[in-house]
């Protein structure tokens, strides 16, 4: 795999070349440039710098420029993707599709992913408890709903499961199905009552409510039709 054209060096540099000084960068006191006789070679960040022991004297070859601009790659994919949990919690597999949309190498990718996951900067089951919760209590999905959207977010089955069982519970439910129904009421009284009963019933279905308790509970919402 190679890295000499990676978006960390303009332009690649004619190797072997001797590191003949190296300056703080004046807009990021966390990244280097690194410099030989004849001009800039590569900016680097101070992880980079400490990793590949950069140094006045350094002879970059071609393996180890691959190495510094595979380092910096890692370097710039960490510090985006940090930025963006900055913002919101985020499960793994948006980050890593926003990190491909960037043209980051998706190994690497991957590779800090992981590494963020094992520090708990990405935390699927937080991100799958928040976005469930969010979604029923001010979007009123339901469990269906949710459970559709936390797929496609590539949340695993078991955490989904457990995130809807702690999120929902029968009575909330129910008092929502009710609400919903409620605010939709003008509308509904304008529908031919014949076909009120299957345009609520599709209503619910598609906000993510069950069969089963769409159909234990729409007598008595048609009967608040009247009311």
């Amino acid at each position: 795999m190679s890295y000499s054209n990676k978006k960390y060096s303009k332009k690649e540099p004619e190797l072997p070349v001797t590191i003949h000084r190296i300056e703080v960068q004046k807009k990021n006191s966390f990244r280097y440039s690194l410099y030989s006789e004849d001009g800039f070679i590569s900016g680097v960040s101070d992880a980079t710098l400490t990793k590949q022991n950069l140094r006045k004297g350094t002879v970059i070859d071609e393996q180890l420029y691959a190495e510094i601009q595979k380092e910096e790659e890692s370097w710039s994919i960490r510090e985006y993707l940090i930025r963006l949990l900055g913002r919101r919690d985020h499960a793994s597999h948006e980050l890593r599709l926003k990190g491909i949309k960037k043209g980051y190498d998706s190994e690497i990718l991957d590779q800090i992913i992981a590494e963020l996951e094992e520090k708990n900067y990405i935390n699927n089951y937080a991100f799958a408890k928040k976005y469930a919760h969010d979604k029923f209590r001010f979007n009123n999905w339901g469990p269906n709903k949710i459970k559709a959207e936390l797929s496609k977010k590539k949340i695993g089955k078991n955490t989904i499961a457990q995130v809807l069982e702690e999120e929902f519970d029968q009575q909330s439910k129910i008092e929502t199905i009710n609400e919903l129904i409620e605010k939709k009421k003008p509308s509904l009284l304008r529908t031919d009552p014949d076909k009120r009963r299957k345009k609520i019933f599709n209503y619910l279905f598609r906000k993510g409510y069950d069969s089963s308790i769409i159909l234990k509970e729409i007598d008595g919402l048609l009967e608040s039709m009247n009311k």
